[in-house]
């Protein structure tokens, strides 16, 4: 199933816990052994330090110099880093590292939900920034290791904001975070200015799949929500919070406009068959008609910059002519609405 992934700090086993500790025992200096001599100067990008920031599980967390090897726990985390200016600083990162491009040539310290303790303790950081799928033990474990570890947990556009936000303050790149922020606003801002006339009750319905067999989605409390509501749209799983399944029935009454569906590029033919054979999603008139839209699932899926890039092509497919797009396109270079 798709989706529960991004919505349970789970993923975590008494197993790993064990595991984890008889390789903190042996590798314990991995994160201390890097806390000597001067401090370097402050980032030209603004930022001082020292810097003591609470993160998302309320662990208040203290970073004594600019970080200079930063070990990524999450590709969001990953694409953030890099969207700021902080890309040269990140030592390694945890599978699947492959945004922007040369993220893909970091080393890896392991899966974003099966992190290992040594290799990331191998990287020898000075900050480590994990987010949820990370498993909570793992983490506990490197910060009893010496490691200043760091957890963002956007669930919201403005989550996502201020986890960037979080993320600069911490590494010392404020001006990059608060570029990265600004030009996320005016993007969203634009969609917003094209639509703003359009009635709440004429505005398109739209249904996002994020899992199959059985058909889950995203309802309220998600960015995915709040995101086909910024395009325009109208979210007709809003009525449930957070990922849940769909009842087959409820999805036949409603009948939405658009069926969204998150593709990966490498399997986007192989999931465009899968729900076009699927028995109850073909019953739907947007499918039937052509108005299942493929999106490229990262940046629907990941709380990261690239959100505003999803919101954007979203919007074209719902509003073509208020945006300049094509009924037939969602993501550049991907078609959207397939017949």
């Amino acid at each position: 199933m798709m989706g529960s992934k991004y919505h349970d700090w789970g993923w975590r086993s008494a197993l790993l816990c064990a595991a984890v500790s008889l390789v903190l025992s042996v590798l314990l200096s991995g994160c201390q052994g890097r806390r000597q001599g001067p401090s370097p100067p402050p980032s030209p990008r603004g930022g001082r330090f020292p810097v003591t920031m609470k993160d998302a599980q309320g662990v208040r967390v203290h970073v004594e110099r600019r970080p200079e090897r930063i070990v990524s726990l999450a590709p969001t985390v990953t694409e953030i880093l890099y969207a700021i200016g902080v890309g040269g600083r990140v030592a390694a990162a945890a599978d699947p590292a492959d945004y922007p491009p040369e993220a893909s040539k970091l080393p890896r310290v392991g899966g974003w939900f099966t992190p290992s303790a040594e290799k990331t303790l191998a990287a020898e950081p000075d900050l480590v920034i994990g987010s949820r799928g990370n498993p909570p033990e793992f983490l506990a474990s490197l910060r009893k290791a010496g490691c200043a570890v760091f957890t963002i947990d956007p669930k919201t556009l403005d989550d996502i904001s201020s986890a960037i936000r979080s993320i600069g303050a911490i590494t010392g790149a404020d001006a990059g975070a608060a570029r990265v922020v600004e030009a996320m606003k005016r993007r969203l801002a634009s969609v917003a200015s094209k639509v703003e006339g359009v009635p709440q009750e004429k505005r398109p319905t739209a249904f996002m799949i994020v899992g199959l067999n059985p058909i889950w989605t995203a309802g309220s409390g998600t960015f995915q929500d709040e995101a086909i509501r910024a395009a325009g749209g109208r979210n007709i799983a809003a009525e449930l919070e957070g990922f849940r399944p769909f009842s087959t029935e409820s999805l036949l009454a409603a009948d939405p406009e658009f069926v969204l569906l998150p593709v990966t590029p490498g399997d986007r033919d192989g999931m465009k068959r899968t729900a076009l054979s699927d028995p109850v999603l073909k019953r739907l008139s947007a499918v039937r008609e052509g108005r299942l839209v493929l999106l490229e699932a990262n940046p629907i899926m990941r709380p990261g910059p690239r959100i505003a890039e999803a919101i954007e092509a979203m919007a074209r497919v719902f509003y073509p002519s208020h945006l300049g797009g094509s009924p037939a396109r969602a993501v550049p270079g991907s078609p959207g609405r397939d017949r």
